[in-house]
């Protein structure tokens, strides 16, 4: 059974050679060919991110048996096979065999050999070295034997939520119909079937629509609705469809297409007592294709750690760390796959928009996650879309995902946790960020019946209206011009090191209390250091990713508001804190089922996507 593919780098996709292979001076490779030549001598690796096999995981979730590693090769070349493992600041290498492939020039031969190794720690990999003047490499696969009744039916529908990114969701499509949806050839071609939820309304549906896709306009109320929508619909015909899986995947993210078939070849092999796994695709940066943002998270009570973030994934240490599990609670949901069984009438996400209903999702039901070098994303970095609307959802979601599972703080160690993150915010003068943290804090005290009677896209425009709106600078009702010098020294600005600063800074409000020293500023959105604000009147608060910005002051008055509502918030707190959390406790499960998803998505009862396009 074919399980894995050998890539090649690629204008649609990435362009990042060394996570592909690895070569010498002696080796020739350009975007447009189909193949690698390789000179006398010529040395090729392919111990990498997308052509290593992640033996490890295979050999402990599936039922394979002897892998088999298959190349098509023109010319004269020797095959070294290896096993490759990281161990401590070393990598070990095992050398399983080495053949000699010979075809005539200008005749592509197939060459198959297994890879025979007692050990299954790490990951398989090659090499090859031209022994003849001049040779080529044409591709491969890697397979493994398994026996017929260990090969399960696997078909997977991908649940797809959007609000207004037309061109993202058509050029996906596109991809999908192209590589396995209308290709009769392709292993996929009849295990895929696509469910989009249209939040925005603004899809043509006709143009885009088929047997196999199948969109709905959706009530607006974020990705958690939109998700759900699509789990509903998935789950109404998943029977007729013979669906195995759900894949929940972003809308605005680049896919690798073999991702696909390496979830599901994996799944199709998969052992019994891993049934219920999750596949977890890793997020990579879009901008700099080589650096992973995350490969799997721990939600540690809400102080949120990223696994394995900043690798650069053209080194070969940085693969091998990669294949290492290590304790995960949740997978986001830019590539997330499980089994359609979890999706049922009272197992639905929480309705609250965005931001944590991945979290409280797989902290519910996410038992075994497999993670593995070659499924990925490629996505905008979060430091490049600022959306300051974003601070209301931070703690409250928090304390609902918290509640939900007993992982809350107590109310004394939350009252810090809170006090902390308003106050920075009043540092930096964005007051309505400040005040936004305090709305979401109180509006989680209002309990779930509060909650239950939302109308979240009405809310999420109220929250809109709350916060800094990201504007051009001739746009500004303020006069302030953009420099990139002044914004760049902001950015390498270091925080205050030395003790008598730190103390200055607190006890005056990172200079609001004293005098103003400089009239104006130009700071990034994030990962801005409170020492470029200190005594500035007026501060241009920069998204460089869009270029745009909005503008803040330095404002004492907005500073003792929010102060008088962070101190009677406390006395909330103080009051409610713990009734609220029981609250979630007793009832939040209200908020999961099927019967409440219909009456908030205003969904006809038997509606199903399929009769929705009719």
């Amino acid at each position: 059974m074919k399980l894995q593919n050998i890539l090649f780098p690629s204008t649609d996709t990435c362009t990042e050679e060394p996570m592909y292979f690895r070569r010498g001076d002696k080796v020739l490779y350009n975007w447009s060919s189909d193949g690698i030549e390789l000179q006398k001598d010529g040395l090729l690796f392919f111990d990498t991110y997308f052509n290593g096999f992640s033996i490890e995981k295979w050999a402990k979730y599936t039922n394979i048996k002897t892998v088999f590693l298959t190349i098509r090769i023109e010319g004269y070349v020797r095959l070294t096979l290896m096993r490759k493992e990281k161990k401590g600041d070393t990598v070990l290498t095992d050398f399983i065999g080495e053949y000699i492939c010979k075809a005539k020039y200008g005749e592509v031969k197939e060459f198959t050999f297994p890879f025979q190794s007692v050990s299954t720690n790490g990951i398989y990999c090659f090499s090859l070295t031209g022994i003849s003047k001049q040779s080529g490499f044409y591709g491969g696969f890697y397979s493994a034997e398994i026996e017929e009744k260990d090969i399960q039916p696997v078909k997977i529908a991908l649940d797809i939520c959007t609000y207004k990114r037309e061109r993202f969701i058509e050029k996906n499509l596109k991809l999908l119909n192209e590589r396995f949806l209308k290709n009769p050839a392709s292993f996929l071609y009849d295990k895929l079937e696509v469910f989009v939820s249209d939040n925005a309304h603004t899809l043509d549906i006709p143009s885009l629509s088929s047997d196999k896709i199948h969109i709905v306009q959706n009530k607006n109320v974020g990705g958690a609705g939109g998700f759900t929508r699509g789990m509903i619909e998935i789950h109404r015909v998943k029977q007729k469809h013979h669906i195995t899986h759900v894949l929940v995947m972003d809308d605005d993210v680049t896919i690798e297409p073999e991702s696909f078939f390496r979830t599901c070849t994996f799944l199709s092999c998969r052992k019994e007592q891993y049934q219920d796994l999750f596949i977890g695709g890793a997020m990579l940066r879009l901008d700099t294709q080589c650096i992973q943002t995350e490969a799997g998270a721990v939600w540690n009570g809400g102080e949120l750690i990223s696994l394995k973030h900043g690798l650069d994934l053209r080194e070969l240490d940085a693969c091998l760390y990669n294949e290492l599990e290590e304790k995960t609670q949740y997978t986001a949901w830019w590539y997330c796959v499980f089994p359609s069984s979890i999706v049922s009438d009272h197992n639905l996400p929480m309705p609250i928009f965005i931001r944590g209903d991945d979290v409280e999702y797989g902290l519910r039901n996410m038992k075994h996650l497999v993670l593995m070098n070659g499924i990925c994303v490629w996505h905008e970095p979060f430091e490049n879309k600022y959306s300051s609307f974003l601070y209301y959802y931070i703690l409250r979601n928090r304390l609902i995902d918290n509640s939900l599972h007993n992982m809350n703080p107590s109310k004394k160690v939350f009252r810090t946790i809170l006090k902390k993150q308003v106050y920075n915010e009043m540092r930096l003068y964005r007051y309505k960020n400040a005040n936004l943290l305090m709305q979401g804090v109180e509006d989680f005290l209002r309990g779930v019946n509060w909650l239950m009677k939302q109308d979240g896209e009405a809310l999420h425009k109220e929250i809109m209206q709350l916060g800094y709106k990201l504007q051009y600078t001739e746009d500004l009702e303020e006069d302030v011009q953009f420099s990139y010098p002044i914004y760049e020294a902001a950015c390498n600005a270091k925080p205050a090191t030395k003790f008598y600063q730190r103390v200055i800074n607190k006890l005056t409000m990172n200079g609001l209390r004293l005098p103003v020293k400089r009239a104006f500023n130009i700071v990034p959105t994030e990962g801005v250091q409170q020492s470029t604000v200190y005594r500035t009147q007026t501060i241009l608060n920069y998204d460089y990713s869009s270029r745009k910005g909005f503008v803040t002051q330095r404002d004492p008055a907005a500073a003792k508001q929010c102060i008088r509502r962070l101190k009677a918030l406390e006395h909330q707190l103080d009051k409610l804190y713990d009734a609220a959390v029981n609250d979630y406790v007793e009832n939040g499960k209200q908020l999961m089922q099927l019967s409440f998803w219909e009456q908030y998505l205003e969904l006809p009862q038997k509606e199903t996507a399929v009769e929705a396009i009719k």
